[in-house]
């Protein structure tokens, strides 16, 4: 199960006031303020489906420097 939550540059960014309303945006502001989610609960949250979710968290998270980063990523 992936868990992501914001990196050091992804909190300084959730607190900008000059961002416009983008998935990107959404989900920045949403982890900002829950602290970490898989993708299904962020899909849900901001109102998105998922693939368009997944496919936005994993661009945010190649993004150099990183915006995201996934905490857990194996199973039991």
């Amino acid at each position: 199960m992936k868990i992501y939550t914001l990196t050091p540059i992804g909190k300084r960014l959730a607190r900008s006031t000059n961002n416009p309303d983008t998935i990107g945006w959404k989900i920045v502001h949403h982890l900002d303020g829950v602290g970490h989610g898989t993708p299904d609960q962020i899909a849900s949250y901001i109102g998105e489906s998922e693939e368009e979710t997944a496919s936005t968290l994993a661009t945010l998270k190649r993004k150099k420097p990183a915006i995201v980063q996934e905490i857990s990523g194996g199973g039991l």
